[in-house]
């Protein structure tokens, strides 16, 4: 009888098929346990920001600033158009008479290569127009930093178009 027949006598006997399902069962787990940690490594992380961990250093800064918005009497406004092409940024003319400067950044949860930023450009009226043509339509959040008599304000709003 060759060697390759005992074996597979061996492994067909009701008592001896324990080993083979502890292997089975190890190379199982090895070979899941690879397949994971190989997923893990090629999905993209898409972090708010690049320098997301120090930014959180300074967000005592961020909460200054917000609290400074809140406590706004005449506050900052942003609302889409009816037709939904435009974003219109309202800004108090106290601040407008004192000078603003700042950013809008339109951020995109879902995939940050969409995001887009613009500088705040307000007419004497305190009015801004940005135009959302060719922007992916869903969730953005509208965040606004801007500067005004030497004082820093922050605004954050959920927008769907």
């Amino acid at each position: 009888m060759s060697q390759k027949k005992k074996i597979l006598e061996w492994i067909k006997d009701p008592e001896n098929r324990w080993p083979v399902g502890i292997t089975t069962g190890y190379l199982t787990f090895v070979l899941g346990t690879l397949f994971l940690v190989f997923f893990s490594f090629t999905v993209p992380v898409n972090l708010e920001k690049e320098d997301y961990y120090e930014s959180t250093l300074t967000y005592q800064d961020q909460i200054d600033r917000m609290s400074r918005t809140m406590a706004m009497e005449d506050p900052v406004r942003m609302e889409l158009n009816s037709h939904r092409d435009h974003l219109l940024v309202y800004f108090p003319m106290e601040h407008v008479q004192n000078g603003i400067s700042g950013r809008v950044h339109l951020f995109r949860p879902s995939d940050h290569r969409l995001d887009r930023e613009f500088a705040v450009e307000a007419d004497t009226s305190g009015f801004q127009t940005i135009s959302l043509a060719g922007m992916r339509n869903g969730k953005w959040i509208v965040k606004l930093h801007w500067d005004s008599g030497g004082q820093e304000y922050y605004l954050q709003q959920n927008v769907q178009f």
